[in-house]
């Protein structure tokens, strides 16, 4: 009979089984997700960085200062403080590229590093997901045992 009721309560659904799957499925889907937004801060910092590369090597002060207009907002706060002192000359678009590519490799590492960090805390949440769907908190109290012979005198008032 003990073996019955161990039975009963060990096995597990399939849809609680199939449930705890999806839950690491979506796991794995957000992280393939993730992936495709990892680059973009470098591909927009390579593209304008292009761009003011181009305007150099044409030698138009007109492109320049276009080329660097359109780098003014992918840059960050500190960057645009140096930005601001640059003139609007080759010199002043080849330290605007720097600038451009050091903000650029700055964000997609801070990209790459919320996306591990949310995969991580999704996991997580996941596995206790999982834990609580299959049910191994549920499992009852073990059975009061009866008193030993010397632990009679204890219980008798």
């Amino acid at each position: 009979m003990a073996k019955n009721e161990t039975a009963k309560r060990i096995r597990v659904s399939s849809g609680r089984i199939g449930l705890l799957l999806t839950a690491f499925l979506m796991l794995g889907l957000i992280g393939v997700f993730a992936t495709y937004a990892a680059p973009i801060p470098a591909m927009r910092g390579m593209i304008t960085e292009t761009a003011l590369l181009k305007a150099i090597a044409a030698q138009n002060p007109a492109q320049i200062q276009q080329a660097m207009q359109q780098a003014k907002p992918m840059l960050g706060i500190q960057s645009l403080k140096q930005f601001a002192t640059l003139p609007q000359t080759r010199q002043g678009a080849l330290a605007a590229a720097i600038l451009l590519e050091h903000d650029s490799t700055a964000g997609s590492q801070l990209i790459s590093y919320r996306l591990r960090l949310e995969i991580i805390v999704i996991g997580i949440v996941a596995a206790l997901f999982g834990v609580a769907l299959l049910g191994i908190g549920d499992a009852a109290p073990p059975s009061p045992v009866a008193p030993h012979d010397d632990q009679q005198e204890i219980m008798q008032p």
